[in-house]
């Protein structure tokens, strides 16, 4: 529609600015799972905001991310460099370069979205659970999880937009528990924090903000367990032969 706006003759300069939003709890995300497993979308009315209302509680932080701006005036002179010769006041011209450009500008937006994602304590947790045996971890390495994710993120930032919590791994680990989503039980190894069938469905989505931050450790990471031992020649090798599909699968940044 933007760009449309343009091809009509709109005379200033149009910045497109990619904003990420997250949260440590998403009110509809038992409803997303819902639509998820074929349901059909609720109709949503006065009543069903009351309610909600009424449920309202500790639902954590909330995050605000903007990402590279994309100056629209700049980009149509690269993806088609005569796209003015197209301008129409009337806006009957559908020129042949239209949909290829606003198919790539798309995924330039949602490259930048994903860039300044932002890591925080449910998603940081979601993921190490989800990715354990059992969805369960004892405390102790459930932190010592989430440290070497911060480490990892720290030393080898995805991007400049996106950000990491300021908190210690400990600090990260007690918040989550905070917003009363695990499981925590005690045995012999101390506490043992676990996801059950129900919040381990909802708990992708929360995992799903952040895992394309880690598709390049994790490729990398995976060859190793498998050949136990490569040299760097062949990680590069292998990387750039599978990564493609990473990429466009993940909406990943190179």
């Amino acid at each position: 529609m933007t760009i449309q706006a343009m091809l009509r003759g709109l005379n200033r300069p149009v910045t497109l600015v990619p904003v990420y939003i997250g949260y440590e709890h998403v009110m509809e995300v038992s409803t997303y799972a819902k639509e998820l497993r074929g349901k059909r979308k609720e109709k949503e009315n006065a009543g069903q905001v009351l309610k909600t209302l009424r449920k309202l509680r500790n639902f954590g932080q909330g995050y605000v991310n903007f990402g590279e701006p994309i100056p629209l005036n700049q980009y149509l002179n690269e993806a088609a460099p005569n796209w003015t010769q197209d301008i129409d006041p009337m806006g009957t011209s559908k020129p042949q370069w239209l949909v290829p450009a606003v198919n790539d500008l798309a995924t330039k937006m949602m490259t930048n979205i994903n860039d300044a994602a932002a890591a925080n304590a449910l998603t940081l947790c979601a993921t190490a659970l989800l990715a354990s045996r059992q969805r369960a971890l004892s405390r102790d390495s459930l932190v010592n999880q989430i440290d070497c994710y911060l480490s990892l993120l720290k030393q080898v930032p995805y991007s400049k937009t996106c950000t990491l919590p300021d908190a210690s791994a400990e600090e990260l680990v007690a918040h989550a528990e905070s917003l009363d989503k695990f499981v925590i039980e005690s045995d012999t190894l101390g506490d043992i924090i676990s996801l059950d069938r129900h919040q381990s469905i909802l708990m992708t989505y929360y995992r799903n903000n952040i895992i394309h931050l880690f598709a390049l450790p994790s490729l990398i990471a995976q060859m190793l367990i498998r050949q136990h031992k490569l040299s760097l020649e062949q990680i590069q090798y292998n990387v750039r032969k599978l990564y493609p599909f990473l990429k466009k699968r993940a909406v990943l940044k190179y």
